[in-house]
């Protein structure tokens, strides 16, 4: 029985602009109307994961940072993960060897370290290699993370907070970082990206916004929630 939906924010509750689709949002809320908590997980920083909740009207926990940031605003309760100086450390080897950018508002950022898409991420990736960090384009930036950070362990304790099961949550995403929250959620889709098709049960046909209309429906139907 799916008791809560976890859903990405960039590219899957937005359009091309990365604007909130408002059909997209408009099925977030129909799901919170009937008793279905709606979870937030993004790489994005925590203020604006409060935010898009707010405004969105979602009432479940926020996973922010890709992970790294698990908050449950009905408690209270926040839980950071991973190793931020491990991170450092990596950042400080790899602006030694490319020219690389922070996206603005990294002075925010608790947990990682998040990177404009100015160099190839293969080339990222490469330099690092040597270092216990994960590195991962979400379509909108390349963060780089502690190994044991992402989406799925966010999830699981996303979980403990509202104290239901994991396998209890869908979840709905489009990128490489949402692949952690996809395999381990007890119903997952993806928006589009056929690279996420050994993790899902359905992929959408539409793109963005309209894919996440879709993939509300689908769930809806498949799983009878109302």
């Amino acid at each position: 029985m799916i008791k809560a939906v976890a859903i990405d924010i960039d590219g899957t509750l937005t359009d091309e602009k990365r604007q909130l689709d408002l059909g997209a949002v408009a099925k977030a809320r129909e799901l919170e109307a009937h008793g279905i908590p709606v979870i937030l997980a993004t790489g994005n920083i925590l203020c604006i994961t409060e935010s898009a909740s707010f405004f969105i009207g979602t009432t479940g926990p926020l996973i922010a940072e890709n992970g790294g940031i698990v908050t449950y605003p009905r408690t209270g309760e926040v839980k950071y993960s991973g190793d931020i100086e491990k991170v450092n450390e990596a950042f400080n080897a790899l602006r030694g060897k490319l020219t690389v950018e922070r996206v603005m508002r990294s002075e925010l950022r608790k947990t990682e370290i998040a990177l404009s898409r100015t160099v190839p991420v293969e080339e990222i990736k490469k330099v690092l290699r040597g270092f216990d960090v994960s590195v991962v384009d979400t379509k909108y930036a390349i963060h780089i993370k502690d190994t044991r950070v992402n989406k799925g362990v966010a999830l699981k304790e996303a979980g403990r907070m509202m104290g239901i099961d994991i396998k209890e949550i869908a979840a709905i995403g489009d990128s490489e970082n949402d692949r952690e929250m996809l395999e381990a959620a007890g119903y997952a889709i993806s928006v589009f990206e056929e690279g996420l098709k050994d993790v899902s049960d359905y992929i959408t046909r539409a793109r963005f916004g309209e894919g996440c209309v879709e993939a509300i429906e689908h769930l809806i139907k498949e799983k009878k929630l109302y």
